[in-house]
């Protein structure tokens, strides 16, 4: 009873003692199932980048998912001096990603593509995080 008593005393001093700070999380958007990471949407702290320096993102409505694309790249083949040039096609898969739809506009997170520098020749890319407003 006596534990009882303080373990209520304990909980009633807490309450009137004032709110206790809740600090902003990052969040988990190429994860949504996250939800650790992942406050809920009408929460004030639902979305903060601090690698986008600081802009105002509002707060998240949903993460929009971008499916993997498979593309098809016409490659070079070595061949020795003399023989004509010739190419192959190859199949890359270029990964998905998650764009967090927020109340002001659209974060899109660092993700990967591939790019033609000349004929037949492609690199991959990592395209740095940006925010678009709506």
């Amino acid at each position: 009873m006596i534990r009882t008593v303080a373990a209520a005393l304990a909980a009633l001093a807490l309450q009137l003692s004032g709110a206790v700070p809740v600090f902003a999380q990052a969040g988990d958007p190429a994860n949504p199932g996250n939800f650790s990471a992942n406050p809920h949407p009408a929460m004030t702290w639902a979305y903060y980048n601090p690698n986008l320096h600081g802009f105002e993102a509002g707060q998240v409505i949903r993460y929009i998912e971008v499916s993997a694309q498979q593309v098809v790249l016409n490659v070079d083949v070595p061949v020795p001096d003399g023989v004509p040039r010739r190419t192959e096609q190859q199949w890359q898969t270029i990964p998905g990603y998650y764009v967090t739809e927020t109340t002001t506009g659209f974060v899109y997170p660092e993700r990967w593509t591939i790019t033609q520098l000349n004929a037949g020749v492609y690199q991959w890319v990592r395209l740095p995080a940006l925010f678009q407003r709506k």
